[in-house]
């Protein structure tokens, strides 16, 4: 029975990441090394209730509605705070430093998750508390990445307020910000938000490819070196696209093309 249930989830999951999304009894047969006879009956078994479905003109089996109404259901229940809390729990292990979680709400971000050490940041960004999506690197890194008529809605009707010295008041500079995070995959503020510290985020997608989530990390500026800089860069990269699949996203680029770093860069509801 074991092996039986066993060779069941290797047959969907080999004719789920076939190319065409579709294979043949044979083609399942000799990549898996299942005996004609026996893969049958499987196969039987599998369509009968919707797991696997056939096209008898072609002889090919692709997945069944049955599979898609199990994947919204595991997705459907997942939180996103309680899925990112872990991430942003080891993003701070990993890195030592300032990390959290946003998401949209109305106009702003909530952060919704934090880890912190005992530092000046230590009392910066409250559970709760709300950032301007225009000025932050949280903020950013979600309006970035909504559809163009809704992100040039929200820029006609939201002025940039002016928190520092550095702050990015210029429409037009923003928007050259946001093009840039959209290429990149993360935003950068360096001292935009809070005098003394630069923050980094990137998007967390959903099914339906919508940034519902940010997470972010920051740390005083004056203590800034490349290489750490760099681990920030690739580890946020890394931990957002993973959890963005998690939540059912389908990323454009491979993992190992989404994490390398850019040469010469310089630089929320909560419910899915």
């Amino acid at each position: 029975m074991a092996k039986s249930a066993l060779r069941v989830l290797e047959i969907m999951e080999f004719v789920a990441s076939s190319k065409s999304g579709s294979a043949t009894h044979t083609e399942i047969s000799q990549a898996l090394g299942i005996p004609k006879s026996s893969l049958t009956g499987l196969l039987r078994d599998l369509q009968r209730p919707g797991y696997l479905q056939l096209d008898r003109e072609t002889g090919r089996f692709s997945i069944g509605s049955q599979v898609m109404f199990l994947a919204h259901a595991y997705i459907k229940n997942l939180n996103i705070v309680r899925v990112g809390s872990p991430v942003v729990h080891q993003l701070f292990l990993d890195l030592n430093e300032y990390t959290t979680m946003a998401i949209p709400k109305g106009d702003d971000v909530v952060v919704v998750c934090s880890e912190t050490l005992p530092s000046p940041l230590a009392h910066s960004l409250n559970i709760g508390e709300h950032l301007p999506m225009l000025t932050s690197a949280l903020g950013r890194a979600i309006l970035a990445f909504v559809e163009d008529g809704e992100r040039e809605d929200y820029l006609k009707h939201h002025k940039p307020v002016a928190h520092t010295e550095f702050t990015k008041t210029n429409l037009d500079d923003i928007r050259r910000e946001l093009a840039t995070i959209r290429e990149t995959g993360l935003a950068y503020v360096r001292e935009e938000f809070r005098p003394g510290i630069t923050g980094y985020a990137a998007p967390v997608f959903n099914i339906n490819g919508r940034p519902i989530a940010s997470i972010g990390v920051a740390l005083p500026t004056g203590r800034i070196a490349p290489e750490h800089e760099a681990h920030i860069r690739t580890l946020l990269r890394e931990r957002t696209a993973a959890l963005s699949k998690r939540l059912g996203a389908k990323l454009q680029a491979s993992p190992a093309e989404l994490f390398k770093e850019d040469e010469g860069d310089e630089v929320e509801d909560a419910e899915v």
